[in-house]
């Protein structure tokens, strides 16, 4: 049985409490300004693909961030991370607020992107550190996620009453309370004297690179198709824009659900993790495919359904093999196993949306994301890796 940091079960279930919070702080901002782009593209007097400018800028806040912010967090503690990567997420949306201008959103959209990105590492630390199972980062990675569909789904009702600030009203709001239950959570031992691998080290570590595979399968490529799949499915499935945006949503739906069951899977059987992240490289490949060819319609749906399924299931595997892997540095772990995911996010969404200039009407970019999807396989963490819970260490 898995012994919890912090001084027992009541502690452990107030630290989950303040990491899905940190989660959800930080994830809202994923998805808050496209939930309402038209009215933001209006307000700065820009094309409404510009404002895909703001989530471009945030990923590379967080990419150009991240491995310094895996430091500090296996250095000074994920909570003390986390409450300054709220902070960071509350000034640079309050700051938005006051400006009119996109140069300067952008540059404080910057700072949200450190803010974000820190957060939901320090929010995977934190669970770590607690001694968390597979099963409870997936439910952290559940809840984090579910901010974004909280986000897509309130915001555009906000529209009337705020206006283009709401996505940053909202932003502050959630990030207020979840600074508000971080206060409650149990302090995490900071390790400064630890002593850290040099950087370009973990960056060519066989052990991070194989989970680092992973996640760039599960969340990059996630994250890469999701944005593409309303427009494919108007291109090639001839649907409605809210059609296809209630199938897009499906990705998010199932993505939150499959998050904690597949981390229930890796606590039950770890033996068998491996196994799951291949299901889960496969059920991608071919809700990719599905999506893709777009018709009849109950394609596009079931393959929205796998694709949601296959960016969940490995996450708390995920995270608990890194943390496994390098107990006394999970922050810095999992950070650079992000990096690469980031750096496809960055890469590939321009990428896929240049094959929609291609025959096929973006088909050529999503046969190749599905191809990826299956040589993953080839890449999977080994059973040992796998099969072991890792120990607390605060």
């Amino acid at each position: 049985m898995t012994q919890h940091a912090g001084g027992g079960q009541a502690a452990y279930r107030r630290g989950l409490v303040a990491a899905c919070a940190i989660g959800m702080g930080a994830s809202w901002n994923v998805a808050n300004v496209g939930a309402l782009a038209a009215t933001v593209a209006d307000h700065y007097g820009i094309a409404l693909a510009t404002v895909g400018l703001f989530t471009t800028v945030l990923f590379l806040a967080e990419l150009g961030s991240m491995l310094s912010v895996g430091r500090l967090i296996d250095r000074l503690g994920p909570r003390r991370i986390g409450a300054v990567a709220l902070a960071l997420t509350i000034v640079g949306n309050a700051g938005t607020l006051l400006v009119d201008d996109l140069v300067p959103a952008l540059a404080l959209r910057t700072i949200v992107g450190v803010g974000a990105g820190s957060g939901f590492i320090a929010g995977t630390a934190y669970v770590s550190k607690l001694g968390g199972t597979a099963l409870a980062q997936g439910m952290y990675g559940g809840v984090s996620l579910s901010a974004g569909g909280i986000a897509i789904a309130l915001i555009p009702s906000l529209d009337g009453a705020l206006g283009w600030r709401a996505p940053f009203i909202t932003a502050v709001a959630a990030s207020l309370i979840a600074a508000v239950a971080l206060l409650f959570g149990p302090p995490t031992a900071a390790n400064p004297g630890h002593v850290e691998t040099p950087l370009r080290a973990l960056l060519l570590d066989n052990r991070i690179l194989r989970f680092a595979a992973v996640q760039s399968a599960a969340f990059g490529l996630g994250i890469v198709l999701s944005n593409w799949v309303v427009t494919i499915l108007e291109r090639r499935g001839g649907v409605s824009d809210e059609t296809a945006g209630a199938i897009g949503a499906l990705i998010f739906i199932m993505g939150i659900v499959a998050r904690p069951l597949g981390g229930l899977f890796a606590t039950r059987r770890p033996d068998r993790a491996r196994a799951l992240f291949a299901c889960g490289m496969l059920v991608g490949a071919a809700g990719t495919l599905l999506i893709g060819f777009a018709r009849p319609i109950s394609v596009a749906v079931a393959g929205a359904v796998l694709l949601g399924i296959a960016t969940g299931l490995p996450f708390g595997a995920t995270v608990t093999g890194l943390a496994r892997a390098f107990p006394g540095a999970p922050g810095t772990a999992f950070a650079v196993a992000n990096v690469y995911a980031i750096a496809l996010i960055v890469v590939g969404t321009p990428l896929v949306g240049l094959t929609f200039s291609l025959p096929g009407d973006g088909l050529i970019g999503f046969v190749a994301a599905a191809a990826l999807w299956t040589l993953t396989v080839a890449a999977l963490p080994h059973t040992e890796s796998l099969s072991e819970a890792p120990k607390a260490t605060a």
